[in-house]
C-alpha cells in the first residue's frame, strides 16, 4: 500500500501591515499528515498526535475536508486513511489548522500523482481552513504550501501573489501559553475606523510592498506598522508593549502579533541578532507566571510544504 507523509509549516499571518491577506511561512515548525489508500470510497481519520481536542469525524476535520474537496474536483473517490501529527498547539496564532490543511492537500496531491499545481492546492487547503475557522482565508494556507511571503490579491482564494523577501531575515517568536480564541480576538475589533487611520495603514502597506521590491531595509522597518488591529488585540497579550519597546530599541526591524495571537513575532536581519532578541523576550516573560515557548526561523522562499 502506497503511503505518503507531507509536512507543512506554521505561518505568521497579517504580518502587521496585511490583516487577513498577508502571510509568511516559517521553517522547522509545522504539521505532518500521512495518508495511505484504504480500498474504499471513504476517508478516515485514524489518529491525531498532540491534538486531542480536534475532531476525528471526517466531515469536520480540516484534513479530510480538504481531501474530499480534491476528490470531488477529480471525480475520483479513492479513500484514504489519515494520520495527523501536530507540531504546535492550536490557538497559538501560528496557523495550526492551516498547516494541517496544507499538509493534507500536499499529501493527497502526491499520492494521486500530482494532478494539481501548488497554486491550485491553495484553494483546496483554504476549504479546510473554512471548515476549521468559518472562512476560507489564504493568509496562512498559501505561504504554508508555496513558502515565503504570500499576499492575497482579492477575495478569491486562488488569487494571490508571492512577494520578494529581504535577504537574511529571521523571525523570533514568543508563544505565551494562554488561550486567545480567534473568535474572541475578532469580537473586540471595531467594525469601522477613521478615514485618517485607514489612509495611514494603506500608506504603510504600500511602503511595505515597495520596500521588498526595492530591497530597502530602512523602508521595510518604517512600514511594518499596524495602527488598525494591534491597538485592540495587544491588550489580550501580557507584556506586549514592554516586549515591543525592548526589541525595537535593540535593533529589531519589526514586532507584532502573529495571526490572532497570542504569539508575537520579531523580525531581525542576521542570525546573530536572534539570540540577542530571544534573550530580551525571555527576560521580560520570566518576570511573569505565564509559561511560554520561543521559536526561531529564517524567513525565505524555501519554506513551503514538502514530502518527507
Amino acid at each position: 500500500m502506497k503511503k505518503v507523509t507531507a509536512f507543512a509549516p506554521a505561518t505568521i499571518a497579517n504580518f502587521n501591515v496585511g490583516f487577513d491577506f498577508l502571510g509568511v511561512a516559517l521553517q522547522g515548525i509545522g504539521d505532518e499528515v500521512t495518508m495511505s489508500f484504504n480500498g474504499t470510497d471513504s476517508n478516515t481519520i485514524l489518529s491525531i498526535e498532540n491534538g486531542a481536542d480536534l475532531p476525528m469525524e471526517a466531515a469536520k476535520n480540516c484534513c479530510s475536508v480538504v481531501v474530499r474537496c480534491m476528490q470531488e474536483e477529480l471525480q475520483d473517490f479513492k479513500g484514504v486513511d489519515i494520520h495527523i501529527k501536530k507540531g504546535f498547539a492550536s490557538g497559538s496564532g501560528l496557523g495550526s489548522s492551516s498547516a494541517s490543511s496544507a499538509a493534507a492537500a500536499f499529501a493527497y496531491n502526491n499520492i494521486m500523482g500530482e494532478p494539481f499545481t501548488k497554486n491550485q492546492l491553495v484553494y483546496f487547503a483554504a476549504q479546510g481552513e473554512k471548515a476549521a475557522c468559518g472562512s476560507p482565508h489564504v493568509d496562512n494556507v498559501a505561504p504554508s504550501i508555496i513558502g515565503g511571503m504570500v499576499m492575497q490579491k482579492a477575495s478569491d482564494p486562488a488569487d494571490f501573489i508571492s512577494l520578494p523577501i529581504l535577504p537574511d531575515l529571521y523571525a523570533v517568536l514568543l508563544y505565551p501559553q494562554i488561550m486567545v480564541k480567534t473568535s474572541d480576538s475578532r469580537s473586540i475589533l471595531k467594525e469601522t475606523m477613521a478615514v485618517r487611520t485607514a489612509s495611514e495603514q494603506i500608506g504603510f502597506m504600500g511602503s511595505f510592498v515597495a520596500s521588498l521590491y526595492l530591497q530597502d531595509v530602512a523602508l521595510f522597518k518604517a512600514a511594518m506598522q499596524d495602527v488598525v488591529i494591534e491597538p485592540m488585540r495587544s491588550m489580550l497579550i501580557p507584556k506586549f508593549a514592554e516586549m515591543k519597546t525592548a526589541v525595537l530599541d535593540q535593533g529589531a526591524l519589526a514586532f507584532g502579533i502573529s495571526g490572532s495571537g497570542p504569539s508575537v513575532f520579531t523580525v531581525v536581519q542576521g542570525k546573530e541578532m536572534t539570540e540577542k532578541i530571544q534573550h530580551y523576550l525571555e527576560a521580560i516573560y520570566n518576570t511573569t507566571d505565564v509559561d511560554y515557548k520561543v521559536y526561531i526561523s529564517p524567513i525565505n522562499a524555501d519554506s513551503g510544504a514538502t514530502i518527507l
